[in-house]
């Protein structure tokens, strides 16, 4: 087998000021929106859990402020071991945030795309007003503003990686770096439809239908590990069937950044996307994304 075309990845679009991302976005049919970044300035002081969550100028949680607001609280958890599939599991928050901030070894445990307790969502406001737009209630949906449809927060400990598999949402996505870093493939609608199609007649997937819909939202480890080669490793293709995506990649749009502590990004529905977090000494990993349209 012959080595991949290698792909160049295009960096986000950037945009320094509220102002031009809502004007961008309400001005551009959904279809041709792409995309964008912001810079730390432009979220951070607006968003309490910067200061209240975590240590000064460190990615280590603040426990003493965070244990009292949530000693009953249970909150949904993946339990993974490499190279196997996750388990789900559930846990009192409070007994999450001693797994963060212990050295123990053992799996890691993630808690995935579930919205912060009640207790918490004042330190994490939905931050649209200061990206100049105003925030409507859904039935109003279409009268000059957006609408917010959930919230999710992720957290995991630094030395552990994580890996969200290459997937699609079906409403527009704002995601914030709390603490540590992630780095964010993505690439067009049109282009993962053409991938996912590919890969499932050729017969590496399974867990999808030729659309490239994935049954119970969830990819097979083996699976994931196809789309991991692809996008993050392409030297480490195993066949031909694979080597043909990375040298579709390599005439085609892949776009990549890396969010750092209190920088954000929009991803436009339908975008597919895979994120990783970047390993750390110690301390968390934190995320908060909030889907709109």
């Amino acid at each position: 087998m012959r080595l991949p075309r290698a792909f160049s990845y295009k960096p986000f679009f950037t945009h320094p000021t509220p102002s031009t991302f809502s004007t961008y976005w309400s001005t551009t049919p959904p279809p041709l929106r792409q995309p964008h970044k912001f810079p730390s300035s432009l979220l951070t002081p607006h968003i309490p859990a910067f200061k209240t969550w975590f240590h000064p100028n460190t990615n280590e949680l603040n426990t003493t402020y965070l244990n009292p607001l949530i000693t009953s609280t249970n909150v949904p958890v993946e339990i993974t071991i490499p190279g196997e599939d996750g388990e789900p599991a559930a846990l009192p928050f409070n007994t999450f945030l001693n797994y963060l901030t212990s050295n123990d070894d053992g799996p890691g445990i993630y808690l995935t795309q579930h919205p912060p307790p009640p207790s918490l969502v004042d330190d994490l406001p939905p931050p649209f007003s200061h990206l100049g737009f105003t925030v409507i209630p859904a039935y109003q949906r279409g009268k000059g503003g957006i609408c917010v449809y959930t919230s999710s927060l992720w957290l995991s400990r630094a030395t552990n990686e994580t890996h969200t598999p290459l997937h699609r949402d079906p409403n527009d996505n704002l995601f914030l770096q709390l603490s540590s870093s992630k780095k964010i493939i993505t690439i067009s609608p049109e282009m993962g439809d053409t991938i996912f199609r590919h890969l499932h007649q050729k017969g590496k997937l399974s867990s999808t239908d030729p659309r490239g819909r994935i049954r119970d939202g969830l990819l097979m480890a083996k699976e994931s590990g196809v789309f991991d080669r692809i996008f993050w490793c392409p030297e480490d293709v195993e066949d031909e069937i694979e080597e043909e995506v990375v040298n579709t990649l390599a005439s085609s749009e892949v776009y990549f950044t890396t969010v750092e502590r209190g920088e954000a990004v929009y991803i436009p529905r339908g975008w597919w996307h895979s994120v990783k977090s970047v390993v750390g000494d110690r301390g968390v990993v934190g995320s908060m994304n909030w889907w709109f349209r």
